[in-house]
């Protein structure tokens, strides 16, 4: 079993150099790892309150910050993948950024300088979309501790991205950045999901071009997913997908359309 100095003196090893998982301390769900996950969910829990009363020029300067940060660490992260393993090669089918979560990296320059719709959309996806796959791959990021200590480049790396993504969505709801409110017509509940429509076009390309890839899980090729993907057709597996994403965007709007066109109609 390494060490917390083995840890530290091997904090940008490759997987590809580094022990079974369990001779690392801090993979999934190790004593290590919910400490650290602890420890971010109070920051969070803490930056959320810490900010809960600034103005949206505030908000606008802290998520900009937070966004180009998020966007050089994963350019780093991408390179670093690339070029520290036993071959170097990036991988296609899995180290391109067209993942659920990579949107956050694409909408929110919408979100924090953009207008009208074009705002709303983007903060939509955040809040919807972006705030589910933040959330899941906080708590759960089988991903990368199935193979790196949250004590690494790659594990604090996975943990400040998706606490990142929470943190936005949470304060965005919390000081009224965003509301699930306002929404009259049916066309409207769809606008939260045009980030992720937008990128899906990418991510099927390059699905179903020689690289054979799963990105935005549209061919239910990975995880859990996996026998559903089996047992279905490719285009039905797309459709079911487009049909989720639209379902999980429009979910926290729905109280919203309905309450008014009860009032519309009453």
């Amino acid at each position: 079993m390494w060490t917390f100095r083995d840890l530290i003196s091997h904090f940008f090893t490759h997987k590809d150099f580094l022990p079974a998982a369990q001779q690392l301390p801090g993979t999934l769900f190790t004593p290590l790892h919910l400490a650290v996950s602890a420890m971010c969910v109070a920051l969070i829990a803490v930056c959320s309150y810490c900010v809960r009363n600034k103005g949206t020029d505030g908000l606008r300067r802290i998520y900009g910050t937070l966004w180009a940060a998020v966007t050089v660490l994963e350019a780093v992260k991408i390179i670093w993948e690339t070029c520290t393993g036993a071959q170097v090669e990036m991988n296609l089918t899995g180290n391109l950024p067209l993942y659920p979560c990579s949107i956050f990296m694409y909408a929110m320059p919408f979100a924090v300088w953009g207008k009208g719709w074009v705002r709303r959309a983007a903060c939509g996806y955040v809040c919807s979309l972006g705030f589910l796959g933040g959330a899941i791959n906080f708590v759960y990021p089988v991903n990368v501790l199935s193979n790196y200590s949250c004590i690494s480049f790659a594990g604090m790396h996975t943990l400040f991205y998706h606490g990142v993504l929470v943190f936005c969505a949470v304060t965005m709801l919390v000081t009224g950045y965003h509301r699930y409110t306002g929404i009259r017509r049916w066309w409207e509940l769809l606008v939260p999901a045009v980030p992720a429509l937008i990128v899906s076009v990418a991510a099927n390309i390059v699905n179903f071009s020689r690289i054979d890839s799963d990105y935005m899980f549209f061919k239910l090729e990975s995880f859990f997913f996996a026998p559903i993907g089996a047992a279905t057709p490719d285009w039905l597996s797309v459709v079911l997908v487009y049909g989720i994403y639209l379902l999980i965007h429009a979910l926290p709007y729905i109280p919203s359309y309905v309450a008014n066109r009860r009032r519309s109609k009453g």
